[in-house]
């Protein structure tokens, strides 16, 4: 039998980790990881969710992103004092390495990193929807359970993003704040391509001062449900939804497979495939033709 671990950060204790990348991009190692463990008949080593960070305390975010509340191994993964003497006792070969591992037994194999994104997994959603849902904790689920009715659902990312010019953005660089008045402007587009005063919902990390473009217009209702996984999982729950250039936003999109509306040169990756009707549209201002069909159907 051999093995697969999801090693999330540099600095992973096996209890702990200290500092590494955000939920999102540590997502991806995870998910890679039990596609490979389904379709190789391997076991899963339990990664170590929990993480200290700095930045978030130091910046006062009101999510410290401290990743113990998110998951819980309710799949059997190996965990605890196993999980421990597995990594210090076995030998680990990296993800490269993998089509190896047969002439191996007891092996090893480390998922990290976020290269690629969705570029391995873009087909295997099913695996990973269920590796994420079925261990949610608890309090997780209200997510799932939330009534949102017809509503566009909008990721406003801000918080450690840089603050750069339209102009660098719209070049195509990543990890930088959107103008906030491009989402309100979107906002008021779809509700006139749909033809409705639909509610937005609106997902950020940013302090309601910065968001006053956006809280200013009717039928908006700022919410979270307390948790990084419980935000994501809510925006893919949405009909459709007016996207950050984060990863954040991409697995909201990955899991909720619904249309998507972005910023010029902020889609990192387009996750429909061809056999999907759902659109992933990219704009500064104002719709095609077919887009607006397209959201009058969504809204019909």
């Amino acid at each position: 039998m051999n093995y697969v671990y999801p090693k999330l950060s540099e600095h992973d204790l096996g209890f702990v980790r200290l500092g590494g990348a955000g939920l999102g991009n540590i997502l991806f190692a995870y998910a890679r990881a039990a596609v490979f463990a389904r379709e190789h008949d391997c076991q899963l080593i339990w990664p170590t969710w929990p993480s200290i960070k700095l930045g978030p305390i130091l910046r006062r975010e009101a999510d410290k992103r401290f990743y113990n509340d998110l998951f819980s191994n309710q799949s059997g993964h190996i965990g605890g004092l196993k999980k421990m003497w597995l990594l210090l006792t076995r030998t680990r070969v990296k993800e490269a390495e993998k089509e190896s591992i047969h002439l191996q037994n007891e092996t090893i194999v480390e998922f990290e990193g976020f290269e690629g994104c969705f570029e391995e997994i873009l087909y295997d959603y099913e695996i990973v929807k269920e590796a994420v849902y079925s261990n949610l904790q608890t309090k997780n689920h209200k997510a799932l359970e939330y009534d949102f009715g017809p509503c566009i659902g909008v990721h406003i990312r801000l918080g450690d993003f840089a603050r750069v010019s339209t102009e660098e953005v719209r070049g195509g660089r990543h990890d930088s704040a959107l103008p906030v008045e491009w989402y309100a402007q979107m906002i008021e587009e779809v509700r006139a391509a749909a033809g409705k005063n639909l509610k937005a919902y609106i997902f950020s990390d940013g302090r309601d001062e910065e968001l006053a473009p956006v809280l200013a217009l009717p039928n908006v209702e700022r919410i979270t449900f307390g948790t990084s996984i419980g935000d994501i999982i809510g925006l893919s729950r949405t009909d459709l939804f007016i996207a950050s250039g984060s990863s954040f936003s991409m697995w909201a999109r990955y899991l909720g497979r619904m249309s998507c509306i972005c910023y010029p040169n902020q889609i990192k990756q387009h996750i429909l495939t061809p056999e999907e009707d759902a659109f992933e549209y990219e704009t500064e201002g104002g719709f095609s033709d077919e887009i607006k069909e397209k959201i009058r159907g969504i809204f019909a």
